[in-house]
């Protein structure tokens, strides 16, 4: 608890009110929030800036309504009919509370991380705007400005936006809003999923699911049972430098991107881990392609289906097809939650047998970054070492994941490390396996890594 805390009212206003259907992306995150209700706070996204210096309190309120009024996601809540179906209600206005706590300056970054946590650790109810915002200050000097934020309202690539215009904001606190001229809201996405160019597009992505369905295989990690762990649900990662040399110097040499390289290790792993020719997944696609896309507020991410042949051929002709199986999913991320539940239903009903959609894949990897290859004849060896400083850490475990998923594995890049983390069902991963899995996706990566060194450059 800071020395001082006091709280600021801010209201704001919009250009326009209504009601809308939820679009595609926040239906897929709303029945994952129902399904965790009440404790769903692991949906809360959060953002610490460092306030420019000179900037005031009132500065920083400003900039905080500008941005908030420049962002209708942010002034939107979700509701539910008499039906009990949920939609997006636009009002015209509103207002948030801000809370300030006052620190002295050494303790101030500190104190940004622990409210931060504090205000992401509560969920949101339905009827509240699904933003939440913190203020820790040194004396009369804001220092920093915490945001946390609603999956619902934003996605990981949108909370790149809040964190870059919010700094822009603050950096011109003087009335310049710097605002975003061709911007689409969730509301603009759910009317144009009504139109005929939308059930297009989503018909198409029915297309590849219809396509994926047909080969789902019965039960990706076949075979596998454990005794279920005190929290069924367990989630480990590793942080290891070793892999992302690995991984990054892959995909130079084979002229692709970091996620690429990443997914087909993953699959060749996942292939292994269930003794599967082919692996098949679900890969949260970002859906950003446009500049106009880019700039949505929103979460318009969702799944799609991936599928990768392992059978035959050596590792780059596993990253061919998984660069392949990646594009075509890509192309078909944007779908009807509905149509895609019937489709499932048909495919089933068809083969007489379940098919399992309890895999997921995300990933986050930037190309360029993560730790530098070294250049020397005894870089293999460098980066063996390296793998005896890899992170190894457990993480609280829960009773309960998205309906049916069992396997969760995530990547993004951290510093010099990339972080890899596995949630899975401990009826079939115990923890031991979790963390065996990692490490067999880093010894797989840093092998391949060593084989090519000496190999090589692929082909343009």
């Amino acid at each position: 608890m800071g020395f001082l805390m006091t709280y600021h009212e801010i209201r704001f206003t919009g250009n326009r009110t209504g009601d809308a259907p939820l679009t595609w992306g926040q239906q897929c995150i709303w029945d994952e929030a129902k399904w965790f209700a009440p404790h769903h706070e692991h949906f809360n996204l959060k953002a610490v800036i460092e306030v420019p210096e000179g900037v005031g309190l009132p500065g920083v309120l400003g900039a905080l309504r500008d941005f908030i009024e420049d962002r209708e996601s942010l002034r939107t809540t979700y509701p539910t009919d008499s039906q009990g179906v949920p939609y997006q209600h636009v009002p015209m206005g509103g207002s948030l509370s801000v809370v300030e706590e006052s620190f002295p300056a050494e303790e101030a970054r500190s104190a940004a991380r622990a409210l931060a946590e504090r205000l992401q650790g509560t969920p949101f109810s339905l009827d509240e705007f699904p933003v939440r915002a913190g203020i820790i200050a040194s004396g009369s000097s804001p220092r920093f400005l915490i945001l946390v934020i609603f999956h619902l309202a934003a996605d990981i690539w949108d909370m790149r936006n809040v964190v870059s215009e919010m700094k822009q904001l603050l950096a011109s606190p003087d009335g310049a809003r710097g605002t975003v001229t061709a911007r689409d809201h969730p509301f603009d996405e759910a009317q144009r999923a009504q139109e005929p160019r939308g059930r297009a597009v989503s018909e198409r992505a029915l297309k590849h699911w219809r396509a994926q369905l047909a080969h789902a295989p019965v039960d990706m990690l076949a075979g596998r049972a454990a005794t279920p762990e005190s929290s069924r649900f367990q989630e480990i990662y590793i942080g290891s430098e070793a892999l992302s040399i690995a991984i990054h110097a892959l995909a130079r040499r084979l002229r692709v991107t970091p996620t690429v390289v990443f997914l087909a290790v993953a699959s060749i792993a996942m292939g292994d881990l269930g003794g599967q020719s082919r692996a098949f997944f679900l890969l949260g696609c970002h859906n950003r392609f446009t500049a106009r896309d880019r700039m949505a507020t929103g979460t318009v991410s969702q799944d799609s289906p991936v599928t990768v042949d392992l059978s035959g051929g050596d590792f780059r002709k596993v990253v061919q097809r998984v660069w392949s199986a990646g594009l075509s999913a890509y192309a078909s991320a944007k779908w009807d939650p509905t149509a895609v539940a019937a489709a499932v239903e048909e495919a089933e009903r068809q083969r007489g047998e379940r098919v399992d959609l309890s895999c997921n894949v995300n990933v986050d990897l930037e190309a360029g970054a993560g730790a530098a290859e070294p250049e020397s004849p005894a870089g293999a060896e460098f980066v063996q070492e390296l793998r005896h400083r890899t992170r190894i850490v457990k993480e609280l475990g829960t009773s309960q994941d998205r309906t049916g998923r069992r396997f969760f594995l995530r990547a993004s890049t951290y510093s010099k490390e990339i972080i890899v983390s596995l949630r899975a069902d401990t009826t079939v991963l115990s923890s031991s396996d979790i963390v065996k899995f990692l490490e067999d996706m880093e010894e797989l990566a840093v092998r391949e890594y060593e084989a090519g060194r000496a190999a090589p450059a692929a082909d343009g």
